[in-house]
């Protein structure tokens, strides 16, 4: 099965199928498929009627009606439903009969976000092309806003997209709408920086999760002490802070290990190969083992032992960056 954005390029290669079944939990990429899905359909012809139902048993009928009555006029129409789990039981066998034998000139569009799984869900995605709208792991944040801005003809420094993702990866709705105001406040500059991102994402945030492991990659205890407390002011919590340390550390450790060519890295992961690469010369010597153990042990007291997240993570920045020290010599 294709990806999301193997279905756009073929989408928008032409690759139009008279029905989609658009199912997951992520708004935002439901939004771009329904667009692109539209915009390639109305390029293959005359301009087509466009009709959207919200579910409801007031509209279920119209609804139903605009898919049989289309092949009398030989009109092109666009057909949305949004909300399709909410169609009424009464309608469902006519859809799913219309769906093994749809009209040549009806695009029809059904989208259920973050619905449980049901034998009529399941029928729809038999019986129509499924595109996948899942909320993406993290690792895929910074290649799907890579993809958007590259498209628009915008570029984005990899500081500035770590930045953004990191501030914004609970979802991609909340992602591209802090990016939108990025957009609206870079005006016709084609370029994204660092102090762009900062300048409107998170308001009055003074520092980024980002800010803080380039402290602690730094070996810098007070920055990383001032950084880690700035950010707890922001209301961050230990696992956060624990999760972060503990994806860095490892990926610091393997560097030498894991054989990377950096000119095949994709370019909005180079920016942390790069860091990872900085960290392992100034952590190369370090007891990476007591590291990893000890940021365990802190996720556990964090659950466990009724402590402040202060209390918690001054003494372990002090432990990290002084083992560093202590194998040095210095």
């Amino acid at each position: 099965m294709p990806t999301y954005f193997e279905e756009l390029e073929l989408i928008e290669k032409g690759g139009i199928k008279p029905t989609y079944f658009i199912y997951g939990d992520d708004f935002f990429l439901q939004e771009e498929a329904i667009k692109a899905i539209c915009q390639s359909f109305s390029k293959a012809g005359s301009l087509p009627d466009r009709k959207i139902f919200y579910g409801g048993e007031k509209t279920d009928g119209s609804f139903i009606q605009s898919l049989v009555s289309v092949g009398m006029f030989s009109s092109r129409q666009i057909v949305i439903y949004k909300n399709i789990n909410q169609i009424s039981i009464s309608v469902r066998k006519q859809l799913l009969q219309y769906l093994d034998n749809p009209d040549i000139n009806t695009l029809l569009i059904l989208a259920a976000v973050g619905q449980k799984k049901s034998k009529f869900i399941e029928s729809l995605k038999r019986k129509s092309r499924v595109i996948s709208v899942w909320t993406p792991q993290h690792k895929s944040f910074p290649g799907i806003v890579f993809r958007y801005l590259e498209k628009k003809g915008y570029k984005i420094a990899p500081v500035a997209l770590e930045i953004l993702v990191s501030s914004t990866d609970d979802s991609l709705s909340h992602t591209f709408s802090e990016l939108e105001k990025v957009l609206v406040y870079i005006g016709e500059r084609k370029s994204i920086n660092a102090d762009d991102i900062r300048s409107i994402v998170g308001g009055s945030k003074k520092y980024q999760m980002s800010d803080f492991i380039d402290a602690v990659s730094n070996c810098d205890l007070y920055s990383s002490i001032n950084t880690c407390m700035a950010l707890i002011e922001t209301g961050i919590k230990t696992p956060y802070f624990v999760s972060s340390l503990y994806n860095y550390f490892v990926n610091v450790w393997a560097y030498p290990k894991v054989h990377i060519k950096y000119s095949e890295v994709k370019p909005w992961e180079k920016w942390k190969i790069l860091k990872y690469r900085k960290g392992y010369e100034n952590y190369k010597n370090c007891d990476f083992g007591f590291i990893i153990n000890r940021l365990t042990d802190v996720d556990l007291k964090s659950k466990s032992v009724n402590l402040s997240t202060e209390e918690l993570m001054i003494p372990l920045l002090y432990e990290i960056i002084s083992t560093k020290k202590r194998k040095d010599g210095k």
